[in-house]
């Protein structure tokens, strides 16, 4: 799946804290959002466990207008800003926003789970 470059002067900044990343699927074209997972020597960069992707301002007007209920925008783990320092401060912001699909500390596994002792 390729991603779709976006080089209108009419675009906005999206924060996503889903590890892989997201699709947004806006008719026949794909937009593939960066998520918090960073493979070594990646271009991107995570701003407070959000990966940041610019895309059309009117495919996420779409996109956003049919998954306004969705948990990902409810949450705030998928935001839209309409510039990079806005979108940085914001993911800065909401760092400690918990998507349910964070990585478990093996010393406190999960509430009546046992850690084995080796």
């Amino acid at each position: 799946m390729s991603e779709t470059k976006t080089t209108t002067s009419n675009a906005v900044m999206i924060g996503c804290k889903i590890p892989n990343g997201l699709v947004l699927q806006v008719g026949s074209q794909r937009f593939v959002l960066k998520g918090t997972n960073v493979k070594p020597g990646a271009p991107h960069v995570v701003t407070g466990g959000y990966g940041l992707t610019t895309i059309p301002a009117d495919v996420w007007a779409e996109w956003s207008g049919k998954h306004k209920d969705s948990v990902f925008i409810k949450n705030s783990i998928v935001f839209m800003q309409t510039t990079a320092t806005k979108a940085e401060g914001q993911a800065k912001e909401q760092e400690g926003v918990k998507t349910g699909l964070e990585p478990l500390d093996p010393a406190k596994p999960a509430p009546g789970v046992k850690p084995v002792e080796a």
